[in-house]
């Protein structure tokens, strides 16, 4: 399987700008979903995605610390780990393929800016510009 360059490039432009650190909220873990973050922002934020098998150990380090979001940002963390999950069927020679992923990625692009912000308002982490194809608030 060879993933298509712009649903990568998409995906991981939105991933990129989405991660960081946190505050409090009930379930989850915020302290410990904020410190993985910020341990690991260098991976998560400047992935280097060379070709597929570069996909799933992203896929896990996200998953790993989604598993300590807080309720009130699980929903759209768990958006952009579909973002890579849906990259990782990418086919390059199928356009279904590379249409599903493109689609998933403006699809997240909601949840790609609501993270930023919630990092920022309870993390006081500041991950930089979202890139989106759509205007977000945020």
């Amino acid at each position: 399987m060879r993933t298509h360059p712009l649903a990568v490039s998409v995906v991981s432009t939105l991933l990129l700008t989405v991660m960081s650190s946190c505050g409090d909220d009930s379930a989850g873990d915020a302290g410990r979903f904020c410190g993985e973050v910020e341990a690991n922002s260098e991976a998560l934020f400047t992935p280097e995605i060379e070709s597929a098998s570069d996909i799933g150990p992203l896929l896990d380090l996200y998953r790993r610390i989604g598993a300590f979001a807080p309720l009130a940002i699980e929903a759209d963390w768990d958006q952009l780990i579909l973002n890579y999950e849906t990259a990782n069927t990418v086919v390059v020679d199928d356009e279904e393929s590379v249409q599903a992923a493109t689609a998933q990625a403006y699809q997240s692009e909601k949840s790609a800016a609501a993270v930023k912000v919630w990092l920022q308002e309870n993390c006081a982490v500041d991950i930089g510009p979202v890139a989106t194809i759509v205007a977000q608030n945020g």
